[in-house]
């Protein structure tokens, strides 16, 4: 299968998030089967390490500002990569992906403790974490307490929850003294150090520890007054502050702001260091902890949920806020040898627990799980056929079988069906009107069918539908009559090629106020600047509850991606053409193939209307051409960011947004249908089973 990991935070500067994907990312190549692949997307370059070992895997490309980036060019990237699957290690994720994802939400820290956060994660991250969650087929996060919050903030099924904890990189061990020397003279670190590790932000409570720090300097004649404090970290957000309480302290020579520093250099600080102080007020993980104890450093951390869960009773833990207890913690491991050690095997015991081959081998479950529930796009030759009506009763004609059941589809919809269009659209089999009539006018069909003169074939006791069936043929034939001008200028509209009735009113089945479904093809490109277009034009025509473009693709996405079912193959079969015949001749040539695997007996439709492109639409595609793709970027970003948040909303919604579809069902009609159909069909084997075994067979209910 094919898997595609964003990998923006993987900079030259990345932080806790850029690490752990970093790690995740390593440990799905390491741990990938037989034909995996893995792609991995971003938006500008990476640190020289992970784009030296993972050249040829990466493509970057679009704005350079990631929350553009993963609404206009995310889903782009993906599409064009053929995934099956996508991971979004950073929270947010496309709105409408274009195939199934999971976003791993780290902590909710932007919701417990929002004044920690700058206004910008607020406004931009905060509204759309519930959205991004709603739409991704699983959220994973690294921590019970994490999960516990997903839930209860962001409104997540327990059962939607994967556990994908970080471990310590595989450079963590022990380090020798001689890497440490060499660490410690390159930073110019000449005293036993306390050292902290995360990004300079308000959440890290560095501040705590800078007073246990001021403490602990006047303990006089101690070892823990000899201490330096090393810190480590990109720089953060709203920060100001706190340089300016370490450069007070910078003069004494005792604290070293370090900044970024190399992954191999930390290994060295974390096993030199008397403690790893981590005074956080609030975390999700604390991947800094695991990371010491697993060099070998004993670790005083704030008594906070997830660090209580992660250090597994490894770590000492102090109330959040008291920088009197760390200053006693950290003195305590200072002057006691004994303590040290005890700490430290506590330490490696618990980060041995912790490993990134098990956490990529539960994500690799849990997108080849959801691959295999997806519909499979094509039957291979190899593969056993089962007739799309289903296996027949045992001892039934097969060809009797399938013309049972195309009625029965068609009785779905409350319709009648003729004997022409079965051999249209028989399921399966491909049989000529008059066999189709004959086999209908004896036994054992003629007990369980009725056949008219006309030609009209339903369940016995359903005869009415032929009136129906009638009325509604005048009725959708006064619906388009009402509407005709407005689908011309429609199909006038710059970037549209094609227009197909669908649905009800391609089946003449409308029922007084039903609405006109249509099946459009853009131009390549154009698709979401075509849905504009239509969009705008339906709204000054006061038409837009009307006239209902459900399916759009362009040129370049010609072939149905999204379902390869019955009911899909039903809607391409069913499809009249009333604009750009050379378009729909080459949708039809594109779908033929499969459609036939559930329709041998598919052709095309013949149009309902001959309308022409215009001059005018020549003109304004020209204009438009001008700005033609960045136009079409920017109304892709609108349009993707709308129908994903409707889409979130509909409980059970079938859309499809990505760069040249759009399937805009906000109800999952189609597997509501096809569930219908399965149910329907078991019926009918009862029902014929029960009649072969009766002096005289019972007519089939509807």
């Amino acid at each position: 299968m094919k898997l595609v990991v964003e990998v923006t935070t993987c900079t030259s500067e990345r932080t806790g998030i850029g690490y752990y994907t970093e790690h995740l990312v390593d440990a799905l190549i390491a741990t990938a089967a037989t034909g995996d692949e893995i792609a991995l997307i971003g938006n500008r370059a990476l640190a020289p390490l992970p784009a030296q070992k993972w050249a040829g895997r990466v493509r970057t490309d679009g704005a350079q500002i990631r929350y553009v980036w993963m609404q206009r060019d995310a889903g782009r990237l993906i599409e064009e990569a053929g995934a099956d699957f996508a991971v979004f290690p950073n929270y947010l994720a496309p709105l409408a992906a274009p195939c199934p994802y999971l976003n791993i939400v780290h902590d909710l820290a932007l919701i417990r403790t929002p004044q920690f956060f700058n206004t910008r994660k607020r406004l931009l991250v905060r509204p759309l974490l519930p959205i991004v969650a709603r739409g991704a087929v699983a959220v994973g996060t690294v921590s019970e307490a994490s999960g516990r919050d997903v839930t209860a903030l962001l409104g997540v099924a327990p059962e939607r929850i994967v556990m994908l904890p970080g471990a310590p990189h595989p450079a963590c061990r022990p380090p020798e003294a001689a890497a440490i020397e060499r660490v410690r003279a390159r930073y110019g670190i000449t005293r036993p150090y306390i050292l902290t590790v995360g990004t300079l932000e308000p959440r890290k409570n560095l501040p705590m520890l800078l007073r246990a720090f001021d403490r602990l300097r006047q303990q006089t004649g101690t070892a823990a007054a000899e201490l330096a404090l090393v810190t480590v970290g990109a720089k953060g957000w709203r920060d100001r502050e706190l340089r300016a309480e370490l450069a007070l302290r910078l003069s004494s020579g005792r604290v070293h702001l370090l900044g970024y520093i190399p992954e191999e250099d930390l290994v060295a600080l974390y096993g030199g260091a008397t403690t790893m102080a981590y005074p956080s007020h609030f975390e999700g993980f604390g991947l800094p902890v695991v990371e010491a104890m697993a060099c070998g450093t004993p670790v005083v951390a704030t008594d906070v949920e997830a660090l209580r869960e992660v250090s597994g009773g490894a770590a000492i833990l102090v109330p959040p806020g008291d920088d009197r207890a760390l200053a006693e913690q950290i003195a305590r491991l200072a002057g006691d040898p004994l303590a040290r050690a005890t700490a430290r095997a506590r330490g490696l015991a618990r980060a041995a627990a912790f490993s990134w081959n098990v956490t990529a081998e539960r994500l690799w479950e849990l997108a080849r799980a959801t691959r295999a529930r997806r519909p499979a796009a094509r039957r291979s030759a190899t593969e056993p056929a089962i007739p799309p009506a289903g296996l027949p009763p045992r001892d039934a004609d097969q060809r009797d079988w399938a013309i049972v059941a195309t009625v029965a589809y068609a009785d779905l919809f409350d319709a009648a069906i003729t004997v022409e269009e079965i051999a249209r659209s028989c399921l399966g089999i491909r049989l000529s009107a008059e066999e189709i009539r004959r086999r209908a006018a004896a036994p054992p069909l003629s007990h369980f069918l009725a056949l008219d003169a006309a030609g009209h074939l339903t369940f016995r006791g359903r005869e009415a539908l032929v009136a129906r069936r009638a009325d509604g043929i005048q009725r959708t034939a006064a619906l388009l009559e009402r509407h005709r001008g407005v689908i011309a200028a429609l199909a006038a509209l710059p970037f549209i090629r094609m227009l197909a009735l669908s649905g009800g009113t391609a089946h003449r089945n409308a029922r007084g106020g039903d609405d006109i479904d249509l099946f459009v093809v853009a131009a390549a490109g154009h698709v979401y600047t075509a849905y504009t277009m239509l969009f705008l034009a339906s709204r000054l025509t006061r038409t837009r509850g009307v006239v209902c473009p459900n399916y759009l693709v362009d040129e370049d996405h010609l072939e149905i991606a999204y379902h390869h079912d019955l009911f899909t193959a039903h809607q391409a079969l069913s499809l009249v053409p009333i604009a750009g015949q050379p378009s729909f001749d080459r949708f039809v040539e594109a779908n033929r193939e499969w459609v036939r695997d559930f329709y041998p007996g598919y052709e095309p439709r013949p149009p309902a209307a001959h309308l022409e492109p215009t001059r005018l639409q020549a003109l304004c595609e020209r204009a438009i051409g001008l700005w033609g793709e960045n136009v079409e970027r920017l109304l892709g970003a609108a349009w993707r960011f709308h129908l994903g948040q409707r889409a979130a909303r509909a409980p059970q919604a079938d859309v499809v947004v990505s760069g040249g579809i759009l399937k805009l069902h906000l109800s999952d009609h189609r597997r509501r249908v096809l569930a219908r159909f399965a149910s329907k069909l078991d019926a009918l084997r009862d029902e014929w089973v029960a009649a072969r075994g009766a002096a005289g067979p019972e007519p089939l209910s509807a």
